[in-house]
């Protein structure tokens, strides 16, 4: 029998051509998809490397910028007090402060040059007033108290920046120009809004001893420096004690100030010893007469620690000293004083006054002063001559506290015992000078029990009184509902007071 051959099914074995031409065309399409969308997931990665890279680069030159503006408007506005010198020390601090090798920068660490230009200034933080250029702000600087740094009026370059994966897509996107401004300035003083009025118009004169030119001392505004007085018991221009109290959220000028007399705001200012105003001597004021002490005796002796409810301890602290020196206590002095302040002068008919105002010719003994030095010593005008204005950041030099020096000054029964090298209330220890705060509440602040205190042209007429000077007086004692005890220590000027500067913007 013959063997059948097996075969093959070409039909079933081999895919005919046609099968082969319609897979060849289905990869066509598929290669064609995938290169259209590559095409435009190109585009979006392009997009994301422009957002990633090229806008981390105009975000961190804005940081750049707005560094340099804020740091810049902060340290400008510090000096700023109304008059062509604080103009001159502001554009000085912008200067310092560019110049500095750590200071404000471009382009991860390039240096800056500072020009005048980028600063301006006004009497307000929102421009109502204008803002002045520099030579104009020279030219007229009352009331600018207010900086603004724009960095668009310094060099182009430094606010320029190159992108690079922008120009791909459009090639108005080559570039971008970065800038910032800022506006700084000081909202609030360190003055306590109580208006005494100054006892003479004269803000220096020298006060003539007969024993010698030596002994001739500096009177400011008519007190004396080392002197304690009870501020609700003087007048200038007449017999009756007057004293104010005065607006400390506004100047004058502006609507309902009786607003801001009111009690539960009023006290917030006296327990802190602050004005919500930038600057008050030379300026008028809104007033009303007399301080109500009676009101606001137990916030004005929350710097001796007590707290009644009256003043948050956080907001104001206890003095880091609160040392009473009562007259009767007082180590150093001898023979100890017969009040806690000076003693009022009995002859004058026309004005309310010490007998400080007349000397040892007429009162021979230091007891007729009261409390003497506790806070401050007397200043020899010699030291006023030779010193000059603005008062040096240490002080005048002061008289020597020798009996000699006091028996001139205060009469020939007079001595000093004891006595520190500086002063008793700058003493941080001895018992005879200090007493810290109860332990719940130290270190307390050093300078609290220290008001600076308004000193107003007098008479004052109507509603509204001109600041002359802000005067520094150390409480002595803790107030009562009728006096307020102080020792005279000069005058303080508006730096000294000066609160923190803030950024508006």
């Amino acid at each position: 029998m013959r063997e059948v051959m097996p075969t093959f099914d070409l039909e079933v074995s081999f895919p005919k051509k046609p099968a082969v031409f319609g897979m060849a065309r289905t990869s066509t399409r598929q290669s064609g998809a995938i290169a259209i969308m590559s095409a435009f997931l190109i585009i979006v990665i392009l997009g994301f490397f422009a957002l990633a890279i090229d806008m981390s680069r105009i975000y961190n030159r804005r940081v750049e910028m707005h560094a340099l503006a804020s740091s810049v408007a902060i340290a400008a506005a510090r000096p700023l007090d109304g008059t062509r010198e604080g103009i001159e020390h502001a554009l000085a601090a912008a200067r310092d402060v560019v110049g500095r090798a750590h200071g404000p920068h471009y382009e991860y660490g390039n240096a800056i040059t500072w020009q005048d230009t980028a600063m301006s200034f006004s009497a307000s933080p929102d421009g109502a007033t204008g803002w002045k250029s520099d030579a104009d702000a020279k030219s007229s600087p009352a009331g600018l108290l207010y900086v603004k740094v724009d960095t668009s009026e310094l060099d182009e370059a430094y606010g320029l920046v190159d992108l690079f994966f922008a120009p791909i897509l459009s090639a108005s996107l080559s570039s971008a120009q970065i800038a910032d401004h800022a506006v700084a300035g000081k909202s609030r003083i360190n003055v306590t809004p109580i208006g005494i009025c100054a006892m003479s118009s004269v803000a220096r004169e020298k006060r003539s001893h007969p024993s010698g030119a030596q002994y001739d001392e500096l009177v400011e505004y008519g007190f004396r420096r080392g002197i304690s007085y009870d501020l609700m018991n003087l007048n200038p221009n007449g017999t009756t004690a007057i004293s104010f109290e005065i607006n400390p959220v506004r100047l004058a000028g502006n609507t309902s100030p009786s607003t801001y007399f009111t009690s539960w705001i009023y006290r917030q200012y006296i327990c802190s010893g602050t004005m919500g105003v930038p600057k008050i001597v030379g300026e008028k004021v809104d007033v009303q007469s007399p301080f109500r002490i009676g009101d606001y005796v137990t916030h004005l002796n929350s710097r001796f620690d007590p707290y009644t409810g009256t003043c948050d301890v956080h907001a104001s602290p206890p003095d880091s000293n609160v040392k009473r020196y009562t007259f009767g206590s007082v180590s150093w002095m001898t023979p100890k004083g017969a009040a806690q302040s000076a003693a009022r002068d009995s002859s004058s008919t026309t004005k309310l006054q010490t007998v400080a105002e007349f000397g040892p010719s007429n009162h021979s003994a230091a007891a007729d002063y009261g409390p003497l030095w506790t806070f401050a010593r007397a200043v020899p005008w010699s030291s006023y001559e030779s010193q000059g204005t603005p008062e040096p950041v240490g002080g005048y030099t002061p008289f020597d506290a020798t009996t000699t020096v006091w028996r001139a000054l205060y009469g020939t029964t007079s001595s000093v015992g004891t006595y520190p090298s500086s002063t008793p209330y700058r003493q941080t220890s001895d018992s005879a000078y200090f007493t810290a705060p109860t332990t719940s509440r130290k270190p307390g602040t050093f300078g609290r029990r220290v008001l600076n205190i308004p000193l107003l042209s007098c008479p004052v007429t109507g509603t509204e009184a001109n600041v002359l000077a802000i005067a520094r007086f150390l409480m002595t004692v803790p107030a009562t509902s009728t006096s307020l005890y102080a020792e005279f220590g000069g005058i303080s000027s508006d730096s000294q007071v000066a609160g923190l500067v803030e950024l508006y913007k």
